[in-house]
């Protein structure tokens, strides 16, 4: 049976608590991970995949056409901060590589409960400063999108905003949110939704008000790149995807919105690169395909 990501955390929860416990961190592991290995969906081959570690970080870089040089995708994997990994993206990885003929660099950051905020961040901004510091050995052409799902959203949203305060900002040509969580604060529909996990993810001092935690909440969006987002008709998070679409237009970035008709939170779907995603796939890829072919 397929099921979202919100209807299969259902799930875990209610088979724990029959069981009168609440999940470990390994239980949801596996079953997001079955639940995507579950669609078998079958692997593109791209031409180059390598195996590499940024310091003691795990990444996965995906390159379509080693003779050429193309933009780079950097791809922060979601999850709910506690599970997600090289592996249960693979399959989006290389949709991306191929389809946009572009460079796709997957992180594998620091997870959740053993790794609380803020070791995601900081690992994901380490990986997109290498990335940028080793554009010519990646054979990149020099343009940028940062793309991440659910809590990969969040880190991506708060990536950006870090990145816009630094003196040599990282130059972005384009950030993409998919089904992001983007407020974490208590009462938010993220929390709502995913409250265990945040508070695995989070200290109990940490400021929720963060931009490097809840990106909806920035004070300043005007110097965001362009955004490109997606959100399900009946995601319990839509609203935050919406909010921050209507923040950057109201700062005046450019940003597009589709929202999938008739589904939840995309999850595995996404990940997989099955059939139920393929509305957001095709929408993610011609709008990559524009922004990033701009000035080519």
């Amino acid at each position: 049976m397929k099921k979202t990501l919100a209807s299969l955390l259902f799930f875990i929860f209610t088979l724990s608590l029959a069981q009168n416990r609440i999940p470990t961190p390994d239980e949801v592991r596996v079953s997001i991970a079955n639940s995507i290995t579950d669609l078998h969906v079958k692997p593109e081959p791209v031409t180059l995949v390598e195996n590499k570690f940024v310091d003691s970080i795990p990444i996965r870089i995906y390159n379509p056409n080693p003779k050429k040089k193309l933009p780079v995708i950097y791809l922060v994997h979601g999850a709910v901060w506690v599970a997600g990994d090289l592996e249960t993206h693979d399959n989006i990885c290389r949709y991306l590589a191929n389809h946009t003929e572009a460079i796709v660099v997957a992180v594998h950051y620091r997870r959740a409960p053993e790794h609380k905020f803020p070791a995601a961040f900081d690992d994901s901004y380490s990986v997109m400063k290498w990335i940028n510091s080793n554009t010519e050995k990646l054979n990149g052409n020099g343009k940028l999108a940062l793309l991440g799902d659910s809590a990969g959203g969040q880190l991506v949203g708060s990536l950006c905003l870090v990145n816009t305060s630094e003196e040599k900002p990282i130059p972005v040509t384009a950030q993409v949110l998919v089904d992001p969580a983007l407020d974490l604060t208590k009462g938010s529909d993220s929390y709502s939704a995913y409250g265990l996990f945040i508070d695995w993810y989070l200290n109990k001092t940490d400021n929720t008000n963060d931009i490097r935690i809840s990106p909806l909440l920035a004070a300043d969006f005007k110097k965001l790149p362009e955004a490109i987002i997606v959100v399900a008709e009946n995601d319990r998070i839509r609203n935050e995807g919406e909010q921050f679409h209507q923040k950057l237009i109201g700062a005046g970035v450019s940003s597009i919105l589709y929202i999938q008709p008739d589904v939840g939170h995309l999850g595995a779907a996404w990940c997989a690169g099955s059939e139920r995603a393929f509305p957001a796939m095709k929408f993610v890829l011609a709008a990559l395909k524009k922004v990033l072919g701009k000035g080519n």
